[in-house]
């Protein structure tokens, strides 16, 4: 893509529009970034030196008005897009395009994307494992953060991509909401739950927007789903591209042939399943013994990113059969960092952060996933999601839910009430490994977002292992 002397505006600095200005000046672009805050009220003031030591230039406080020979605004996908500037800019016919349609438009590898409410990190990061032990030289980037792994965002990965790479992104909803040509190889939904209400008006739009991930994908590029999803559905209800054995196929018809091909996994999966002890990928059965994690929302997870890898390998002119070196990927894993992270063990309690968790359901699958009684703390600030499905699942009284954070009283009362509220995180665990015993579980599962005490998840979970690995390296009391 040719930006020689283009003048592109990015509506907001932070991490990605530092990347957006960076590759935009190295490609020749005459970038502007355009920031509501008053210089010093910027949140992250290293990013107002880093703009500043790369040349790039920062309009602060900006009133909404763009120069009349701007090519296109930017934007950084925290910014709403019913914020009245954009509209501004629309009606002054500049295009407006987010983050992840820039870093396509000057990508020179092919892209796999993953987006999904839950399980998108890991599964992402299990996708470039796969690739990277296949041989591809393949770059971890997008929304995924503080993963533990080497990652970078899409603007920057694809700034030095090179045609014989594979770029692995982890995408939002928030920054599929401009894209217009974005088109990935290979891509897949790892799951649509209620997520994001204080941002979308409804459930049906949070998801439909997810959905746009598949929305320019053609015939040659690869779409990975759940069979039978209740809400994820590949464009125009296109065939699965494996069948089994001895299952009968009918033609397929001159539509369907311009569709993407769509792998399923899951229990009535075609191509990706667990029966017994093995995890069935397409032609391939991998011993669930020889896999490094147990959790069942993993071997899911697995399932997923080895069809998403199969994808892009086919779609590179790879061989038909699952290739061993995707399955070699999958054992190299080692979890992420922030999610369902074991801290550590005193006396047989075992300490999690889950810092990631930022939903109810995810509360509920976290739970699920060690099995045994959990001591739970959430907390933070509610994005205007019900808890109501995480209160029956409490009700037994299994577990035990211990609540801090601005939103404290309100998740109390979605709970059913009668929830202890505490005045920290820390009190809350405080509180916690004092009533855990032996085989017992403390972890931090927020169900919300952190910015009530906290920039983000990542700083969140940090103070939480802080807190964790004092108590854990602390002599018990005799």
């Amino acid at each position: 893509m040719n930006l020689a002397g283009q003048k592109i505006a990015i509506f907001g600095l932070g991490r990605s529009g530092l990347g957006i200005g960076r590759a935009a000046l190295a490609l020749g672009a005459e970038p502007r970034v355009y920031d509501e805050s008053p210089k010093g009220s910027v949140a992250k003031q290293e990013a107002v030196q880093d703009a500043e030591r790369i040349g790039l230039p920062v309009t602060f406080g900006w009133d909404g008005t763009l120069p009349p020979d701007t090519t296109s605004l930017v934007l950084n996908p925290a910014v709403r897009k019913t914020h009245p500037k954009i509209q501004a800019a629309l009606d002054q016919g500049v295009e407006v395009i987010g983050e992840v349609e820039f870093g396509y438009r000057i990508s020179k590898a092919p892209i796999v994307a993953i987006t999904g409410t839950n399980g998108k990190s890991t599964t992402t990061v299990m996708t470039y494992l796969c690739l990277k032990a296949c041989g591809v030289d393949t770059a971890l980037c997008g929304n995924i953060f503080g993963s533990g792994y080497p990652e970078m965002s899409l603007t920057d990965a694809a700034l030095s991509s090179t045609p014989d790479q594979v770029l692995v992104a982890e995408i939002s909803s928030f920054q599929l909401e401009w894209i217009r040509d974005f088109r990935p190889v290979s891509a897949g939904i790892t799951n649509i739950w209620p997520d994001h209400l204080d941002r979308y008006e409804s459930f049906e739009e949070y998801a439909a927007t997810k959905q746009k991930l598949f929305s320019n994908m053609k015939a040659g590029d690869y779409i990975v789903i759940r069979a039978n999803d209740p809400v994820v559905a590949p464009p125009g209800g296109s065939r699965s591209a494996y069948v089994p054995r001895g299952r009968r196929t009918r033609s397929a018809t001159t539509q369907e042939q311009s569709l993407p091909r769509v792998f399923t996994f899951g229990a009535t999966g075609n191509d990706g399943r667990v029966e017994e002890r093995d995890l069935i990928l397409v032609d391939k059965h991998v011993s669930l013994d020889s896999l490094p994690f147990r959790e069942p929302h993993n071997y899911q997870n697995a399932c997923m990113a080895a069809l998403l890898a199969y994808g892009a390998l086919l779609a590179r002119g790879g061989k038909t059969e699952m290739a061993d070196c995707v399955v070699e990927g999958l054992r190299s894993f080692r979890g992420l960092s922030h999610r369902m992270e074991l801290v550590g063990d005193r006396e047989g309690v075992r300490v999690i952060n889950n810092s990631m968790c930022t939903n109810p359901d995810a509360v509920i699958k976290s739970v699920q996933a060690v099995k045994d009684r959990t001591h739970i703390l959430m907390g933070g600030v509610n994005k205007n999601l019900d808890f109501g499905p995480l209160r029956h699942y409490l009700a037994n009284h299994r577990h035990q839910a211990y609540l801090y954070g601005a939103d404290a009283g309100q998740l109390s009362e979605m709970l059913g009430g009668g929830f202890p509220i505490y005045a920290s995180m820390e009190h809350a665990f405080r509180e916690a490994v004092k009533n855990a015993t032996k085989g017992e579980v403390v972890m931090l599962a927020p169900g919300c977002a952190s910015m009530d005490s906290f920039s983000d998840f990542r700083e969140r979970g940090d103070v939480f292992k802080a807190i964790a690995k004092d108590w854990l390296n602390h002599e018990p009391d005799k």
